[in-house]
């Protein structure tokens, strides 16, 4: 669950960095970095994710698993 609200958290993110590029509150530049760096995280986030589902299913079958 925590890292289902991780996720949630990082997608606002990237939706209030695009409303900064948008006000021009950011450069282009900035906003890449931005973006560049939220993806890694959302990245990771998506790994971590695959890898506890592995673990659920290695543990209590596939029977036990919900998505």
């Amino acid at each position: 669950a925590y890292l289902k609200r991780a996720l949630k958290a990082i997608t606002i993110s990237l939706d209030a960095a695009a409303q900064l590029l948008s006000e021009k509150s950011v450069t282009g530049t900035q906003h890449s970095v931005l973006q560049q760096r939220l993806f890694q995280v959302r990245d990771g986030i998506i790994t971590l994710m695959g890898e506890y589902r592995s673990e659920w299913r290695r543990r209590f079958g596939s029977e036990g698993f919900r998505s």
